[in-house]
């Protein structure tokens, strides 16, 4: 086998393309082509499935897909260890999940970025489960993810809870009277974020083990957005403790505290055992991200201000149509 066909099959799975892999690798289609037909003569095995578009491994090309992954990184961990005294370069893939970019994505990239400037560092948010899937799959070198607090993770990565991510029920302020057991709530509407957010699946396993159904009125995105709803009567809300207090609709919501529901989700920082330097990229990003959730949250001055302006500008608009 040969290295340069490792790379271009690897490079055909990842980028889910033959031109992608032609582009990754800075060579063209055809190269490409022959690499992983010379690759497949070598092992005795189709590894492509030629038959749909795009083309997709096949069971045992998955398999060693997998393992040649390992072979590309063991190459970066040489290449890395004869140059022991090197700052970490090349291209590291995160994730990040869709509540924490929400609030600390913002400052905790442009640091990383200055920290290791010899770093490409690119960066997708979504649900915990679609990011750490997209880890598992080679897909992404190191996520950071809001799950609970017996995660597993598969053997060959490396897997540390970093904090929590304390939760709330919120309501209108005075829709909600006293402590409440969490099946009072039944019959209520709530509003949360669409399907295959982590949050909303606590709710309906934590209704489910009572037995009950809940009621989403509204699925959308955005915290400040849901919490704006909430503050208009239109539901209930289960949000972050953090992203509730810089909120600017503060003053019209209510904590809601459920006496036997007190979900407290952790926060993961998982990579790959062989991930090399660039580890240290990863345990720097969930340190900035923990740090950004640490500190005094900017959003709701920010937010109040920017109202504050638009309200004014709207005033001088009324005054100068009189």
């Amino acid at each position: 086998m040969k290295l340069e066909d490792i790379h271009a099959f690897v490079a055909v799975v990842r980028s889910a393309s033959i031109t992608g892999a032609a582009e990754a690798l800075f060579t063209r289609q055809p190269a490409i082509t022959r690499r992983v037909q010379s690759l497949e003569k070598d092992l005795g095995v189709v590894l492509l499935d030629r038959n749909v578009k795009p083309s997709r491994p096949t069971q045992i090309g998955r398999r060693v897909y997998e393992l040649c992954l390992n072979v590309v990184r063991d190459i970066a961990l040489i290449d890395e260890f004869v140059r022991e005294d090197a700052a970490p370069s090349g291209r590291l893939r995160l994730g990040v999940a869709e509540v924490l970019a929400e609030i600390a994505l913002l400052d905790a990239v442009p640091g990383l970025r200055r920290e290791y400037p010899d770093v490409q560092i690119d960066v997708a948010s979504g649900w915990s489960t679609e990011i750490v899937a997209s880890l598992l799959e080679g897909e992404m070198d190191g996520s950071i993810a809001v799950l609970p607090e017996g995660a597993r993770f598969d053997s060959g990565f490396s897997s540390v809870s970093i904090g929590v991510l304390p939760m709330v029920v919120v309501a209108q302020k005075g829709a909600v009277s006293g402590r409440k057991r969490l099946a009072e709530l039944h019959g209520m509407e709530w509003i949360l974020s669409p399907e295959g957010c982590g949050f909303r699946d606590i709710l309906r396993r934590a209704f489910s083990d009572l037995g009950m159904p809940f009621a989403v009125r509204i699925s959308t995105f955005g915290t400040e957005q849901k919490l704006g709803l909430v503050a208009r009567g239109a539901g209930l809300g289960f949000v972050p403790e953090r992203m509730l207090e810089a909120s600017e609709y503060l003053p019209q919501l209510q904590r809601v505290e459920i006496v036997d529901f007190q979900p407290i989700p952790h926060i993961w920082r998982v990579h790959p055992d062989n991930l090399g330097r660039l580890a240290a990229c990863v345990h720097r990003f969930g340190e900035a991200i923990i740090e950004a959730l640490a500190s005094p949250g900017p959003a709701r001055s920010t937010r109040h201000r920017t109202r504050q302006h638009r309200r004014a500008a709207d005033e001088r608009k009324h005054d100068n149509a009189g």
